[in-house]
């Protein structure tokens, strides 16, 4: 069977989930989750709104969501969403273990201009950034056997 473009990077985005997992790193999908983290901004601004006397850093650090944006500060949490807001379709993937990343999966072997960019952006802010290449066969074999049958 071949593999398209779409297919490999799947592949990639796949083999970077277990990677992460492994390393026992927390990691949030950008493709997928980009929007819970302007979600979660947007509940601690309200929040803050309707209880004012707390600061903005404690809304952030004992925030119900501080597993998807992993911050702990409002400023940093601020930044974090004004960077995804320009450049969260550069990366695959926002992951912490010591300090947070941006990871790209990729099974091209380059980047573009824009995720070179974007890349250049987030070093600007001390981001990490991870590059996970990997090397996907344009063809895959696999064996199809149906046992049992209809009625």
């Amino acid at each position: 069977m071949k593999l398209n473009s779409q297919d490999k990077t799947e592949i990639a985005q796949i083999l970077a989930e277990k990677y992460f997992s492994e390393m026992n790193w927390k990691w949030v999908n950008l493709k997928k989750d980009v929007d819970r983290i302007f979600k979660a901004y947007e509940d601690i601004e309200d929040q803050y709104r309707e209880y004012p006397y707390m600061s903005k850093d404690w809304h952030v650090e004992n925030s119900a969501t501080k597993s998807i944006h992993m911050c702990k500060r409002w400023d940093e949490l601020k930044d974090l969403v004004d960077f995804l807001n320009a450049y969260s379709d550069n990366f695959d993937f926002l992951a912490m273990n010591d300090h947070k990343m941006f990871c790209i999966a990729s099974a091209e072997g380059s980047l573009n201009p824009q995720q070179k960019n974007a890349i250049l952006e987030a070093k600007k802010l001390r981001y990490r950034i991870f590059v996970f290449n990997v090397k996907v066969p344009d063809d895959i074999e696999f064996e199809l056997m149906q046992i049992g049958g209809g009625i």
